[in-house]
């Protein structure tokens, strides 16, 4: 059976990665898509543990144009049920007139193609038992089942946020970027409230992303995954992952996040300024090292510089995470590996990624 999971733009290479090392399943890459091949329960783990995915869609069709939308290929019997109710929504399409005529066309094609299968639906704009999503790149409509029924980078940890805090997605992102893998020691700081670093711990312990029970994923009504689980996950190699923020607020706000995500004891979260790390922690002890730099912390290039250069391991890396208009001048004791841009919404991340001399 064909999937899709669809990413914020910019992370489509990072999902097929970790397709590839969840489920270990090849992937064809597309704007804001990434397809594959699965059978239903290896697609539970992914919807279950996978970091980068914002919607898992259980593969309907790809068209041009929307009057090609052709659904009597679907075996209907084997997805969804009689009785069940469902709501269409259109993504990434400019205007709310152009979404409007799309969903109509695809709706009808889903009445006409389960009609012939004697499957009978209705629609629910308020509490519909599943979801369909047509996805639009540019150039492809990708259309499916929402196996979900809500955007999985929205994390239910995210209670207690920060106006610089970013959603599960691009944290998980940042963490990866920055070149940590599990069994490494990963530092960041400017914590914030806690979201790289809850990713990382996330992701370095192999932990399921979401804590809600089946029933709340459309995919629990569905015939095709009824009995199905997503069982239990490979442990991976013991990692360090610790959290610093010189303001308590933060603090205390990405410690009760940890606890929410169920990592409170694999990430130590601590209140330090950043003078303090180099006589806390030894010379030479982490391999990756991540500062979030918001405007007030800008002036305080040369001493994250001078922490990294005591910090790091030979060959370890560090990752700036600013704004998109902050320049930083590149240390001598650093290489540059890559300057990046990336887009989410109307913030643009600038991405600064050095490697230790």
């Amino acid at each position: 059976m064909k999937y899709c999971a669809l990413v914020n733009p910019g992370l489509e290479n990072i999902c097929g990665k970790e397709i590839k090392e969840l489920i270990n399943l090849d992937t064809k890459i597309s704007p804001g898509a990434v397809e594959f091949d699965s059978d239903p329960k290896k697609a539970l783990s992914l919807l279950h543990r996978a970091q980068s995915v914002r919607r898992l869609l259980l593969q309907l069709g790809t068209w041009k144009k929307t009057d090609k939308i052709n659904l009597e290929n679907i075996k209907w019997p084997e997805w969804v049920a009689s009785g069940l109710s469902f709501r269409a929504e259109v993504e990434n399409l400019k205007g709310q007139e152009n979404r409007l005529a799309v969903a109509k066309a695809f709706v009808g094609a889903v009445f006409t193609a389960a009609e012939k299968q004697h499957i009978s639906l209705s629609i629910d704009l308020k509490k519909p038992d599943f979801l369909l999503v047509v996805h639009f790149n540019g150039t492809e409509y990708f259309a499916g089942l929402d196996l979900a029924g809500f955007e999985l980078n929205a994390r239910d940890y995210r209670v207690f946020t920060n106006s610089a805090s970013c959603k599960g997605d691009i944290g998980y992102f940042f963490a990866r970027r920055s070149g940590f893998v599990p069994g490494k020691k990963l530092l960041v700081g400017f914590a914030k409230d806690g979201v790289i670093s809850i990713e990382a711990a996330l992701y370095a312990n192999n932990k399921p992303v979401h804590r809600k029970t089946a029933e709340e994923f459309s995919y629990s009504r569905l015939p095709l995954f009824k009995g199905l689980n997503y069982g239990p996950a490979k442990t991976k190699k013991a990692s360090v992952i610790i959290a610093i923020d010189e303001s308590n607020q933060n603090v205390i706000a990405a410690r009760k996040n940890a606890q929410i995500a169920g990592v409170r004891e694999l990430v130590s979260i601590q209140r330090m300024y950043l003078d303090e790390l180099s006589g806390t922690y030894a010379e030479k002890e982490f391999d990756n090292l991540i500062f979030q730099i918001t405007t007030k912390d800008e002036d305080k290039l040369n001493e994250m510089y001078h922490q990294a250069e005591y910090l790091l391991k030979p060959k370890g890396t560090l990752l700036f995470i600013s704004r998109r208009g902050w320049d930083a001048a590149i240390s001598s004791k650093f290489t540059l590996v890559a300057k990046e841009e990336l887009e989410r919404g109307e913030h643009i991340y600038k991405i600064l990624l050095l490697k230790k001399k």
